[in-house]
């Protein structure tokens, strides 16, 4: 069976639903998500041949608005977590990039359940997928027909990791309801909130941020506590050296619009001056990708009036 895809991108349609009443005009729409394809480049501009970034493992933004043969995205707080990586410029900044609509990739629709003798299973809309397969992090989940894939989704609601726990080894198969199954892969860790004996093996109840199932794994499947690092999103740039303001606009080296700030935003970079601006190198931070994924880091621009010295914030 071919998978279906919801094609909301290629429609010029309010998103709503039409059985959803009309907003009131005071009535913000919810934040529609969309995640490009692995290899993507992140465009400054709606130009082909404009600079940008490329995000390896593909990546997890907030759609603006599509026009003229292009997806205007924004990027979102690390605070956000999703079900595929998230691109995080440093904390109170969001950027602005674009790309052509074949960049966005298909995601699970709605909500996915199954359950039966064999053990459960439950994956979140906003996990990558293709054809009859999903891929929560870590996961590579095999159904036996195609479930409905969609180009936007929701926020989805991401369980928070846990801090101490046993992991499955990568490699690990098991059998799941409706003949699925389910094989971990080797990057990120995927851990087991529970397990118990039984004369077939493991029962494990395995909790991902999108996922959780619960299968019978080989005893020797299941690896040793690991104590994990949780991002608490605190401060990412010790060592400030400038201090952005709160809602400046910023632009591109090429005086393009690149976004803008939503709280103070601390620089760690020196910047350099240039025509009553100054351009800083920023870091994008890769959340809840291959421990692997390459950082990356683009360039903007912020008039001087609104960027100040931290040290000189600091001074009593």
């Amino acid at each position: 069976m071919r998978p279906t895809v919801n094609l909301l991108l290629a429609s010029a349609l309010p998103l709503a639903c039409a059985s959803a009443p009309h907003p009131t005009a005071d009535a913000r729409p919810a934040a529609r998500l969309v995640r490009v394809a692995d290899g993507t480049t992140l465009r400054t501009r709606a130009d082909d041949q404009a600079s940008g970034v490329i995000v390896a493992a593909g990546a997890t933004l907030r759609r603006v608005r599509a026009r003229a043969g292009w997806i205007e995205l924004e990027t979102m707080p690390a605070s956000a977590r999703q079900c595929a990586p998230v691109i995080a410029p440093p904390r109170g900044m969001r950027l602005r990039f674009f790309v052509r609509p074949a960049s966005i990739a298909p995601v699970l629709a709605d909500r996915l359940s199954l359950s039966g003798p064999s053990g459960a299973l439950a994956v979140s809309p906003g996990v990558p997928g293709r054809g009859s397969e999903v891929f929560p992090a870590g996961l590579r989940i095999t159904l036996s027909t195609a479930p409905a894939l969609a180009l936007e989704h929701p926020a989805p609601q991401v369980a928070r990791p846990t801090q101490s726990a046993e992991r499955l080894a990568p490699g690990t198969r098991a059998a799941l309801p409706d003949g699925a199954t389910v094989e971990v892969t080797r990057d990120p860790p995927v851990y087991v909130l529970s397990r118990r004996a039984t004369g077939e093996g493991a029962r494990v109840l395995v909790a991902m941020p999108c996922a959780r199932f619960e299968a019978v794994v080989a005893e020797s499947a299941v690896l040793p506590a690991l104590d994990l690092e949780i991002d608490d999103h605190g401060d990412d740039s010790p060592g400030a050296r400038w201090v952005l303001r709160a809602d400046a606009r910023l632009r591109w080296t090429d005086g393009s619009p690149a976004g803008r700030s939503v709280a103070e935003v601390r620089l760690v970079d020196a910047g350099r001056a240039t025509e009553g601006a100054r351009c800083f190198r920023v870091p994008l931070r890769v959340l809840g990708g291959p421990s692997a994924a390459a950082s990356l880091e683009t360039e903007v621009c912020a008039d001087a009036a609104d960027i100040t010295e931290a040290a000189a914030r600091e001074t009593p």
